[in-house]
């Protein structure tokens, strides 16, 4: 997804933002947790709810935002229009305390909101490298209600999750971008997003 693909075609796409071919960039607003776009990736009635599928993402975001003052926390995953499991990437401020860069979270997708949000990682440990990395990968196993995030912090950071929540995907899948705070600022440069059905037994 570029940023004029997502201009083109993402679902409540946050008022907030400019775009160039370079990246489309998100704005301060009036709302926590909103919805910065949503992309409906297989329909409703596509699968069954018992399909096993696994969900990997990449997004590339600017640098020079997320390592400053500037508050760039942003929460990816995806959705089957009610429930929501993902991750959570801070900005550089958040490593001074006891945050990690990036980890698991699940809630409730309510239109132009996430609500209920809740932590599903510890936070710690954390990484010792500090620098902001502009690239973050994540993997989500939906029916066994796994997950892991992943940056080069160290040589090379991951954080698992364990999700309360199973994704009814009879009821279709869509991958979701919000903002925590309304303050958040961000500048998105491309997202890959794969979808893999894996065997079952």
């Amino acid at each position: 997804m570029t940023p004029s693909w997502i201009e083109a075609h993402a679902s409540y796409i946050d008022g907030s933002r400019g775009y160039t071919t370079e990246q489309i960039t998100f704005h301060a607003g009036a709302v926590t947790r909103a919805a910065l776009f949503k992309v409906p990736m297989i329909p409703v009635n596509e699968l069954q709810n018992s399909s096993a599928l696994t969900v990997k993402f990449v997004v590339s975001t600017n640098v020079t935002i997320g390592s400053t003052d500037s508050d760039s926390d942003l929460i990816y995953g995806v959705s089957d229009g009610i429930s929501f499991v993902g991750f959570e990437t801070l900005d550089k401020n958040n490593y001074k305390g006891n945050f990690p860069p990036c980890y698991g979270l699940e809630g409730v997708s309510l239109g132009s909101r996430l609500k209920d949000y809740k932590p599903v990682s510890s936070l710690l440990p954390k990484p010792s490298d500090s620098f902001y990395p502009g690239q973050v990968i994540g993997t989500l196993s939906l029916n066994e209600r796994w997950g892991s995030c992943y940056t080069a912090h160290d040589g090379g950071f991951a954080k698992t999750a364990v999700y309360s929540k199973r994704l009814n995907l009879s009821k279709g899948l869509t991958f979701e971008v919000y903002k925590d705070n309304k303050g958040e600022r961000t500048g998105i440069k491309f997202i890959e997003v794969t979808i893999i059905q894996d065997s079952q037994p």
